[in-house]
């Protein structure tokens, strides 16, 4: 039996033994076959799958991918007859060009034959063959003899030469506390965030080119200071923190960066601003005699202040006690809106008439929100006892040097014996740069800070001769305080030939404590001097702009006859009649304005439906109600000139626009005119650019501020 194990093998000969009888006589005999081997098989494509190489590089042709079989035919044998060579590549052969177009499948199993792209813009590369066993005709592809050929397919990827790009760069400027008491700044996707559609976030490379100057970076996972990099996935897990330096008073950074992606591709260097605010008192020193009334402390923000911040004050008794010597005001938390630099904080000193030792107090600051604290963190107050009416602040009260305001009454005793009434200004000279100007006739006349020690005014009016009870010197400002005035004029005993007077004309209130300041000049009607309002040609021009530092403060125009007070942000007529609804005090953090007590939610944004319900269930109010002109304009400098929600809607009848609050629509303030047709969803109003109203939808879209407001 032949196998074809054996037809495999060269030509073997084969022998056969017989014997021959005929009954009477044998014979042996021996036969002899030779048999030669005939190839009838066809070589087999038993794979051909083709390859995949990246553009400009190079690859192997494997056995997994090309395999010739054929039973009767070695590998060395087998042979790939390449007819057609690739267009945008080369074949390799032993790491040369392949020249007699043709390899062995011996050689692809050895990975000796290698495609070459030579880069471009081609995505499909091939070259056609024929397989031979160097003796049949034909092969067989998926059971069927093919002489043709066939193709081997190269699928050529492109080169990624695009580098990610920036969708979020915003400055960081959430200040938190951490554990360990530092400050720091999460710097989250929320305001640096890159993205490349062939690239993972954890792929995307923000290269550090020149790190933070005041502080340094670290990550919150690890722990380590980050140098070099950091990627997109630190970015998206907010576990990138930025460290900021306690002894350094500075309140930004810059980091230079560029984003790269694994292929090497980069972008164009960026710079990342990190901004914050440091909070302070103004001073850490204050002398106040007994009898003073109220003392404003005074709280400072320096550095970026267009978000919100909070700061807690904290009293340490020391020698003074309260309830006894002072009374606190109710709330221990101090907040910053948006755009304000400067806050008062007020303590009661309480005067019993009594001789005493002075007694001390200290205030200080802590757990801030938003804000780092700065290096004024502690102020000392001393109560100085009136002793018998005399009041003598000691400039011995500490040895440090900054500055300090002395608060205390000042009394006939002290003014020139001359003039009845009359009483020496106790203050230290001015630098040039706080000199006061020249205005009207119903202020002083500038003068040197040298002349200012020597300078005395005289109180006449009605054959009484009234004393202010505690006078306030703060840089170029004059606070007198009078517990009942009557009317009095202010005469300057160095320059008595001038003719300048301030006549000040005031309804005597017992018991009511307010301030008249002398300011400098300034070419400014309001404290919304940048505001978009027209303005009102009749309005008096006020000597400097009402802020929330002047708040409380008033100015009697000469020309009007009028007295007019500062609430904060708007120069306003005063009479006895505004004067008891004034006295209806807001909640602390409202502002109050033509009846209504007003405050701005910039922490929670939401949509009107969200600011609405807010309002009402949070807030105790509505959404705010606008009156007027001049009740828009003051709102829109409270907002810091960024979109909010007022309470103007359509929801029950298209087209018919109401307030949340009943009130009826007496002024508008359209971006182009009324909505002639409301746009389905769009029925609520949000005030946007220069305080303009714009129609929006309700219930989705961009969450932003809101005003809630409540009647007094």
């Amino acid at each position: 039996m032949v196998t074809p194990e054996s037809m495999l093998k060269a030509t073997l000969p084969l022998f056969a033994r017989f014997i021959i009888s005929n009954g009477l006589q044998t014979k042996h005999g021996v036969f002899e076959i030779t048999v030669e081997t005939v190839d009838r098989a066809l070589p087999v494509v038993t794979r051909n799958k083709g390859l995949r190489v990246a553009e400009g590089a190079m690859g192997l042709l494997s056995s997994d991918l090309l395999q010739l079989t054929d039973p009767d035919t070695a590998a060395e044998n087998l042979t790939f007859l390449v007819a057609q060579l690739p267009q945008y590549g080369q074949l390799y052969l032993r790491g040369t060009i392949l020249l007699q177009h043709n390899f062995t499948q011996q050689d692809v199993d050895s990975k000796n034959v290698a495609y070459s792209h030579l880069g471009g813009d081609s995505q499909v590369d091939h070259f056609t063959f024929v397989a031979t066993d160097r003796t049949n005709q034909g092969f067989i592809v998926d059971g069927r003899v093919w002489q043709d050929p066939v193709s081997f397919t190269i699928q050529v990827d492109q080169q990624d030469k695009t580098p990610p790009h920036i969708t979020h760069l915003h400055p960081p400027s959430q200040v938190v506390l951490l554990k360990n008491g530092c400050y720091g700044i999460y710097i989250s996707s929320r305001v640096l965030k890159a993205s490349d559609p062939d690239t993972d976030d954890d792929h995307i490379i923000f290269k550090i080119l020149q790190a933070p100057q005041h502080g340094h970076l670290e990550n919150t996972t690890t722990g380590e200071v980050i140098h070099k990099k950091f990627s997109q996935k630190d970015l998206n897990s907010k576990t990138i923190l930025y460290i900021i330096n306690p002894s350094l008073e500075v309140n930004s950074d810059i980091m230079e960066f560029q984003i790269m992606d694994p292929t090497g591709n980069s972008a164009t260097p960026q710079l990342l601003e990190l901004k914050w605010s440091h909070i302070e008192w103004s001073q850490t020193e204050y002398e106040v005699c007994e009898n003073v009334g109220v003392l404003p402390l005074e709280i400072t923000r320096k550095g970026y202040s267009m978000d919100s911040a909070f700061v807690s004050v904290k009293v340490n008794q020391v020698s003074a006690a309260v309830g006894k010597d002072f009374t606190l005001t109710p709330s221990k938390l101090v907040q910053f809106d948006p755009g304000m630099s400067t806050k008062m904080w007020n303590i009661a000193i309480t005067y019993d008439g009594l001789e005493e030792d002075d007694e001390v107090f200290e205030v200080i600051l802590n757990s801030p929100v938003n804000a780092v604290l700065g290096t004024k963190t502690k102020a000392a107050v001393k109560i100085l006892d009136s002793k018998g009416g005399q009041c003598h602040p000691s400039y011995s009260f500490s040895p440090n040097k900054h500055k300090k305001d002395i608060w205390h009454p000042l009394s006939p005793g002290s003014s020139s014996p001359t003039t009845s009434g009359s009483f020496h200004l106790q203050r230290r000279p001015l630098p040039p740069s706080k000199q006061l100007a020249v205005i009207k006739g119903d202020a002083l006349q500038g003068f040197e800070s040298a002349d200012l020690s020597g300078k005395r005014l005289r109180t006449q009016g009605n054959g009484e001769t009234v004393h202010p009870s505690s006078v306030y010197r703060n840089g170029t400002d004059i606070i007198y305080n009078y517990h009942g005035m009557v009317s009095l004029k202010l005469e300057d005993d160095i320059s008595l030939t001038r003719k300048r007077k301030a006549k000040v004309s005031i309804i005597s209130q017992p018991q009511r404590t307010f301030k008249v300041a002398e300011l400098p000049q300034a070419d400014k009607m309001e404290s919304t001097t940048d505001s978009h309002f027209p303005r009102q040609d009749w309005l008096p021009s006020f000597p400097k702009n009402c802020t929330l530092e002047l708040k409380g403060l008033f100015h009697f125009e000469e020309s009007f006859q009028k007295l007019y007070q500062c609430n904060g942000i708007v120069w306003k007529a005063w009479s006895p009649q505004t004067k008891e609804v004034e006295d209806k005090s807001c909640p602390a953090g409202w502002h109050h304005h033509s009846g209504y007590c007003h405050t701005l939610i910039t922490e929670q944004k939401g949509t009107w439906d969200i600011a609405a319900r807010a309002c009402r269930e949070n807030h105790l109010g509505s959404l705010v109600t606008v009156l007027s002109r001049r009740h828009m304009r003051w709102l829109w400098d409270i907002s810091g000139r960024k979109p909010f929600w007022i309470g103007l809607n359509d929801q029950v009848h298209a087209g018919l626009w109401q307030w949340i609050g009943g009130e009826p629509v007496t002024f508008t303030n359209w971006r182009r005119g009324p909505p002639q047709r409301s746009k389905p969803g769009k029925n609520c109003v949000l005030v946007q650019r220069q305080g303009k109203w714009q129609t929006k939808n309700c219930r989705k879209g961009k969450p932003h501020n809101y005003i809630c407001s409540r009647k007094l």
